[in-house]
């Protein structure tokens, strides 16, 4: 067997460092910071009865307790070291979210500004934007494996 060299077997790549690089540090970070401000909107709608309308549940609520569930979920398989494109995958329903607030708000009689359910999208689309970077991707592809 030839000695190791010190790369990987998947050719010229160097093996990942045990060490978290920041930019996962960021991602996990973001994601949970993203996931408070729908969590509040969830827990309000939830407490002052917003999941059932006049005329029987409304199923697009439960999107409200999804959505926190989601980022915090791909934050902690981040942290983890289990897999990135959760954390990547996790501005879906918040932008689902994000794009019903801002429909439900021009539907509105007296629209106001359309900026601010926006900015529920700026920490987990940096979030986003940090995991998906190689380095955080090598990182999450270099954890050891358990042995069976």
């Amino acid at each position: 067997m030839p000695p190791s060299t010190g790369r990987s077997a998947r050719g010229d790549v160097p093996p990942a460092d045990p060490r978290m690089p920041g930019a996962a540090i960021g991602a996990v970070v973001l994601g949970f910071v993203g996931a408070l401000p729908p969590a509040f909107v969830a827990f309000f709608a939830v407490a002052l009865g917003g999941l059932t309308a006049d005329a029987g549940p409304d199923p697009w609520t439960y999107l409200l307790l999804a959505v926190p569930v989601v980022q915090a979920v791909a934050a902690v398989l981040l942290l983890a070291r289990r897999a990135w494109l959760p954390t990547v995958l996790a501005v879906l329903p918040v932008g689902l979210f994000t794009g019903g607030v801002i429909w439900a708000a021009a539907q509105a009689a007296e629209p106001s500004g359309l900026g601010w359910p926006l900015l529920l999208l700026v920490a987990p689309v940096g979030a986003a934007v940090l995991a998906a970077t190689a380095r955080v991707r090598r990182w999450v592809a270099g954890r050891p494996r358990r042995g069976r």
